[in-house]
């Protein structure tokens, strides 16, 4: 069983106190911490926290509950799907139980009697169905014995509240006004909370302009397979919002691995890597509209939301509103793909109220399951130590300012004491930070991390000096230091709430100081003069404030990569066909992924071994990117099946999602059809089928892979239920479908549409049959020489059949964005790196048809 402790559910009733603004990026509290009490007092008429036992097996029933019309039906058979469970509705089980609907029952039978058969069939549900399925109840489930059995069930299951705003639930009902939901909403929402342990918030349709997941490739010409599917992107925006809450409720799943998982930066925690940065957005800029909030992600590694602590208190009575807090949470995470940290802002005291209304808040925060959650110590050791044992999958960032400085600053042995308390008390992240006017603090700053770090790893340590003097210790900061988003200096300069430093600025500063140097990139293939690659990695390195550059090489043979890799300014590079198999000879060690499908087309020096001579982990090699130095060994890894992968999630539906039914198929056999096999292999298909004009070459690509899955070589990227799954040959285009498989739901064209010297045009599509899947499926294209192929043409047709067509303005960047965080250990910005592609794209269109050619072999080398 895994334990996560206790959940809190609610609080009394407090009496709100207004806040102040938060000194420039921090969060100020009580001045001593040896004067926070073990046992934090609540005012009289407050009580302490309600916290209760919520232990729960992997395998235990996640049970979904809300209002009509907030789509819970829905997340539902979302859940069910990627999760591989059962879905059981209650109102479909009391009329397959009674043969009546609830409504008639009560009709016929009278009030007394429904009630009695209707907490028979509730019970019946939970004893049958405790694991291992997906569990819709309505807010009529809660009538007579109905709360008390769901709370009790919440005990050992989690227990899910779906809210969504006023208009989306007005919309779905249509003959209720919205003042009427309202007030449903506002007398539902304790009921509910009372029996539940997190909360959602299902956005609407309409309260969503987010392109982001399917990237920018939205806004051109290729986009009509999309755009025919109107509900397409409402359901997939919501499945990717509801599978992160699973995950960061009951982890990951071997069939169901999220979207991100296999980027790598997504394999080592962010609070485990060094000079992370936190963009720090504020509650009401985020409800308001006021950010771009893809744009100020920029050279970010978390997005740091802050909520007052008396936000809403005119509207609310005083009392949390839970559902604008969810709202706000909800809107970061639809824009977002970094963890995001729910900080509470401070009030402009530290009375036991104000505490009990801190504690309340700490409460809302954990029902959304963020990634982390700051605590600040004020609260009390007790209150802390119960959040901390009741975290589930959020870590927890004790938080502790020293608005006084302590006598002897950083040297004062109050620091020490804090920093082991938070030990104590199982913190994840330790935040101390600290007022000054003194300069010398910022050093002293330094050589207190360095007296932790002797004796202690855990918690990890983030620590700084605030205010004007304190920006230079900022820079050595190691673990998410917080950042104002990337804008005119002049609009934050009134604005206390905001950090003084941008993650540009910081990165800027870490390249003067020769903490990190510049390095130079490149992608190498036989000719690569119009590759993209170039302009994406240049623009994103401006923008995060990095010195690199990145450049073209183009060569006729081996001997320039083996020198240029051996420069001491080499910081890695792309390589693109003809030489992808053949640089595989020349490296020290291959990734898993990369010696799986037998190519490399990223590669990244390794400045720094082991004593023992090995290559160290990847958390080692990724903390020491951006230093030059002598080359000691080679890295090869391979971004093709990610960028792949990638374009494959965001574009199934939620109806194809991937079941041991599941079949794909992938057209060609070269070295884009080796990432592509391994792509949806790693998704979990398990019929994989591989067509090709050669037949010998179509069955060695399968005899290659069903060997691997044999030996389970690569059980790190199938997982267990993998080691069922087959590739198999599809021996001519002509032919009809298997039989006894389901029509594919994944079709992969890695076909080139000409040959390297632009003859020949293939003029490739697949036969029709094969695209009779009744729910469509996901087509992706890898060729763009030209970019409308007859592939492309085809597959447009099929978009009111439900066919999702993804392109090279889908596949280019997804790769790019694996090989910007395997070159300089930092998240990519994405709508930047997208942008620059679709700009070039339109350039290319405006520049007429002379420059088609030139286009075309842009798109192509990459």
């Amino acid at each position: 069983m895994r334990d996560v402790g206790t959940i809190p559910l609610s609080t009394g009733s407090t009496t709100s106190t207004s806040g102040v603004a938060s000194p420039r990026g921090h969060t100020p509290h009580l001045d001593n911490a040896r004067d926070t009490p073990d046992r934090a007092s609540f005012a009289p008429g407050t009580t302490e926290p309600v916290f209760r036992t919520a232990s729960f097996e992997p395998d235990a029933s996640v049970v979904l509950i809300g209002v009509k019309g907030v789509g819970k039906s829905s997340l539902g058979v979302l859940a069910a799907n990627a999760y591989h469970r059962r879905l059981i509705e209650s109102e479909r089980v009391f009329y397959d139980t009674t043969g009546q609907t609830a409504n008639a029952y009560r009709k016929l039978h009278g009030a007394v009697d429904y009630r009695k058969r209707h907490d028979e069939v509730l019970e019946q549900i939970f004893q049958r169905y405790g694991k291992d399925a997906v569990i819709v109840l309505s807010f009529a489930d809660l009538e007579h014995e109905g709360a008390g059995r769901l709370r009790r069930y919440a005990a050992t299951h989690p227990v899910i509240h779906i809210m969504r705003d006023v208009k989306g639930v007005s919309d779905y009902l249509k003959v209720w006004t919205e003042d009427r939901v309202k007030q449903l909403l506002r007398m539902s929402g304790p009921v509910i909370r009372a029996c539940s342990n997190y909360d959602f918030f299902n956005r609407s349709a309409t309260d969503d302009s987010s392109t982001m997941d399917l990237g920018r490739a939205d806004e051109h010409e290729w986009s009509e397979a999309r755009s025919a599917n109107g509900s397409f992107l409402t359901l997939k925006r919501a499945e990717r919002d509801f599978l992160r809450l699973l995950r960061n409720i009951i982890g990951d799943h071997d069939r169901g691995p999220s979207h991100q998982s296999a980027y790598p930066l997504s394999q080592i925690p962010v609070e485990q890597r060094t000079y992370t940065y936190s963009v720090v957005v504020h509650f009401d800029a985020v409800v308001n509209g006021e950010l771009d909030l893809e744009e100020v992600q920029t050279g970010a590694d978390a997005v740091e939301l802050v909520v007052p602590i008396d936000f809403d208190k005119t509207s609310s009575g005083g009392k949390v509103d839970h559902n604008l807090v969810a709202k706000a949470f909800g809107i970061v995470r639809r824009a977002s793909i970094l963890p995001i940290i729910l900080t509470l802002d401070e009030a402009n005291d530290s009375s036991i109220t104000s505490r009990a209304q801190q504690a309340e808040m700490i409460n809302v925060f954990l029902r959304l399951a963020p990634e982390f959650c700051t605590v600040d110590l004020g609260l009390g050791d007790n209150v802390v130590e119960q959040v901390t044992s009741c975290k589930g999958y959020t870590r927890i960032i004790g938080s502790k300012h020293f608005a006084k400085r302590p006598g002897h600053g950083w040297n004062d042995s109050e620091c020490v004491y804090v920093y082991h308390n938070m030990q104590r008390l199982g913190c994840d992240v330790a935040k101390l930070t600290m007022s000054t006017t003194i300069e010398n603090d910022n050093f002293e700053v330094k050589a207190f991390k360095r007296r932790i770090r002797v004796n202690s790893s855990i918690p990890r340590l983030t620590c700084y000096n605030t205010g004007i003097i304190g920006r230079t210790s900022l820079c050595f900061n190691y673990v998410l230091t917080p950042t104002r988003p990337e804008r005119p200096a002049l609009e934050f300069e009134n604005d206390t709430n905001q950090p003084l430093v941008t993650a540009k600025q910081l990165t800027h500063a870490l390249f003067a100081i020769f903490k990190h140097e510049p390095m130079h990139f490149f992608i190498y293939g036989l000719d690569v003069s119009w590759s993209l690659s170039p302009a994406m990695h240049n623009a994103a390195y401006a923008a995060c404030g990095m010195a690199h550059h990145f450049t073209t090489i183009s060569s006729t043979g081996m001997d320039e990569l083996q020198s240029m890799m051996c420069k001491h300014n080499f910081g890695g590079c792309a390589v693109v066909q003809p030489y992808k198999t053949k640089v595989v000879s020349m490296m020290t060690v291959l990734s898993a992924h990369a010696q799986a499908i037998g190519a490399v087309n990223s590669v990244i020096p390794i400045r720094e071994l082991l004593d023992d001579g090995n290559v160290p982990n990847e958390l080692k090699i990724m903390s020491t990117r951006n230093r030059s130095g002598p080359v000691r060994a080679l890295w090869g890894d391979n971004t093709d099946w990610i960028g792949l992968r990638a374009c494959v999630r965001r574009g199934l539906s939620p109806a194809n999602t991937v079941r041991s039914s599941s079949t794909g198929v992938v057209c060609g056999a070269g070295g884009q059809a080796r990432a592509a096999v391994y792509a949806l292999l790693s998704l979990g298909v398990m019929h994989v089928f591989v067509a090709n004009r050669t037949i010998a070459t179509a069955h060695a690509l399968a005899d290659h892979y069903n060997q691997l899955i044999d030996s389970g070589v690569i059980k790190h990227a199938i997982g267990n239920d993998g080691t069922k799954a087959r590739v198999r040959v599809i021996e001519s285009f002509s032919d009809s479908w298997p039989q006894g498989y389901s029509l594919p739901t994944i079709v992969v064209c890695t076909i080139p549409s000409q040959k390297p010297d632009g003859s020949a045009p293939s003029n490739f599509t697949v036969p029709y049959s094969w695209l009779q899947n009744p729910t469509g499926g996901v087509a992706v294209e890898l060729s763009y020489n030209p970019m409308v192929t007859p592939f492309v043409l085809q597959l447009r047709d099929q978009a009111k059949r439900g066919w999702i067509l993804m392109d090279g303005f889908d596949h280019l960047p997804e790769q790019a964005f694996a090989q910007f965080e395997l070159f300089t250990g930092r998240r990519a910005p994405r709508k930047l790196m997208r942008d620059v592609v679709l700009d070039h794209y339109r350039n290319q269109q405006r520049a007429g048809d002379g420059s088609v050619a030139e286009r075309d072999r842009a798109f192509a080398v990459d």
